[in-house]
């Protein structure tokens, strides 16, 4: 399904010295699954306006933020804890929880005391020690009641109507490996269990239990007083992984009977547009930017062979149904366009001084007069998982020499290059491993000393770029394959297997940055405003 287009009216203040910034009547704003290539059972809070991602990434604990959902994909995770040696949660830490109490960060984190020692998971928390969740944390123990003190991973924590609960995933017994059931206690507090623990629900259906009897990944859903558990079912390592629901019907959530169970809700899909394989270990529900929409957040399999090195993060929409309980649809293929979540910008980024992260450094005549030297902007203006544009005047020093006029990086290589190929003007968009994928070649030579305008444009929703040259379309070509470039925007160079390389000769000016994909108006408006 491909969502509608947005239209959004945007307003700038125009800088003296350069292109005015344009009015945007209508970009197509849009975006690929998934936003992150190789992560897993995500746990993400919306707070004060950042959304934060923990992760378990190496044998540390990691948090991304960002003001924006899409924006996880390529803000740059910060180590926030490593476990030391010789303590009981040294080892194979988890499915961490972000959760926000009170006030105060808390992580819940399964971990054991030895490599491998699965029978020894229990799950332990962590309190940041500032307001700041990417700052430095501190292990206060293990969660849980001595009468109880048995296998556990996966908890999360929430309050409902007044009193915090922690859900988690663990043995009936001692030992084993399944079944996993789900268990739920009070707390007297964000470190304490109070209550020991109540099963509230074990895998019996058929679709629970196909490969593996398995319940895990619990979250609270809590829309206008019904509280949901939303789990992930079956086992987590093959296609059969997917969400079931228990929704509360009755008045004690430490009563099995007060719970029914509604599945599957969100399961593999393969239909035209492509597929998902083995959805699951969402995170709890967050809202758009601007609070209008309800967005899932979780995992899935990438190929449909076993193992759980293909996990990639997938976001999409979510609705509520008339009951309270979470309506998640079907999984959306990275093959089918979305539309950003509401709130998110679609338009200019940047322009002018705005550039640089250091804008003093700015030409004062908005000209970048380039001699083989770049500029590195210091910022990663582009989400690359998504429609942009990208405009500027050139003119070219000298002919014949490969150049690079606008790129941005992903680690050894550039995501893309607006450039010149030593004949014509392209768009060129490469892998993570300086793979080309596409490039819209114009077949125009341009002359030295004369000035032109170009807009390279990344389409996602129609899976192509396109090159326009003083308002025209000059080049376009089938672009299927996007990647999370989170390096610096660079003007005048860009980097091909670690190495920088087509430094620019010549004169840059009018540049101009775009989330979302402009269309002709737009493109023919921006030129007939360059000089």
């Amino acid at each position: 399904m491909l969502f509608s287009r947005r239209v959004v009216i945007l307003l700038f203040l125009g800088f003296s010295f350069i292109l005015p910034r344009m009015e945007v009547s209508a970009i197509e704003c849009v975006f690929n699954n998934p936003i992150i290539a190789q992560g897993q059972d995500p746990s993400v809070v919306y707070q004060d306006g950042y959304y934060y991602l923990v992760q378990s990434n190496g044998g540390q604990l990691t948090i991304a933020k960002s003001s924006t959902i899409t924006g996880l994909g390529y803000a740059t995770p910060v180590g926030v804890f490593s476990p030391p040696s010789g303590e009981p949660y040294s080892h194979d830490m988890w499915a961490p929880e972000l959760v926000y109490i009170d006030g105060n960060w808390y992580i819940y984190v399964a971990a054991t005391n030895s490599p491998g020692a699965n029978a020894t998971h229990r799950m332990y928390v962590l309190q940041a020690d500032t307001d700041d969740p990417q700052g430095t944390w501190t292990v206060k123990g293990k969660v849980y009641d001595p009468a109880a003190d048995k296998w556990a991973i996966d908890g999360t924590v929430f309050e409902y109507q007044d009193q915090l609960y922690m859900v988690w995933s663990g043995w009936p017994g001692d030992t084993g490996d399944f079944p996993q059931n789900l268990y739920i206690a009070e707390m007297s507090d964000p470190l304490t269990l109070s209550s020991g623990r109540y099963l509230i629900s074990e895998p019996e259906e058929p679709w629970e239990m196909s490969v593996a009897a398995l319940q895990e990944g619990p979250e609270a859903f809590i829309h206008e007083g019904q509280l949901s558990i939303v789990y992930s079912a079956d086992a987590s390592w093959t296609t059969a992984y997917k969400l079931g629901l228990l929704k509360l019907v009755g008045d004690d959530p430490l009563d099995a009977a007060s719970w029914e169970k509604v599945g599957p809700i969100f399961s593999q899909y393969e239909g035209d547009g492509g597929a998902v394989y083995g959805p699951g270990h969402n995170s709890m529900p967050i809202p758009s930017p601007d609070g209008t929409e309800s967005w899932n957040i979780y995992h899935a399999k990438t190929v449909a062979t076993d193992g759980w090195a293909d996990r990639a993060i997938f976001i999409q929409r979510f609705t509520w149904n008339e009951d309270g309980t979470p309506n998640l649809g079907e999984p959306i293929p990275s093959s089918v366009s979305q539309e950003l979540p509401a709130g998110e910008f679609c338009g200019s980024v940047a322009a002018g001084a705005d550039l640089l992260a250091s804008p003093e450094a700015y030409p004062e005549d908005g000209v970048f007069d380039l001699e083989g030297d770049f500029v590195d902007t210091g910022v990663s203006w582009i989400n690359t998982q998504a429609s942009f544009s990208v405009a500027a005047s050139v003119r070219l020093g000298q002919t014949g020499t490969r150049a690079a006029i606008i790129s941005q990086e992903g680690g050894i290589s550039s995501h893309f290059i607006l450039g010149y190929t030593g004949e014509h003007f392209a768009l060129t968009l490469f892998d993570g491993f300086s793979r080309e994928l596409a490039s819209a070649v114009s077949e125009v030579t341009p002359d030295a000393d004369q000035w032109y305008h170009l807009v390279g444009v990344y389409d996602v929703a129609a899976h192509e770029i396109r090159l326009y040259i003083d308002g025209e379309l000059a080049a376009s070509t089938v672009a299927t394959e996007s990647w999370h470039a989170p390096g610096n925007t660079i003007i005048g160079a860009a980097k091909v297997s670690t190495q920088r390389v087509d430094p620019f000769t010549g004169a840059i000016q009018d540049i101009e940055l775009f989330s979302g994909a402009l269309d002709t108006d737009e493109i023919q408006a921006l030129a007939e405003a360059s000089s």
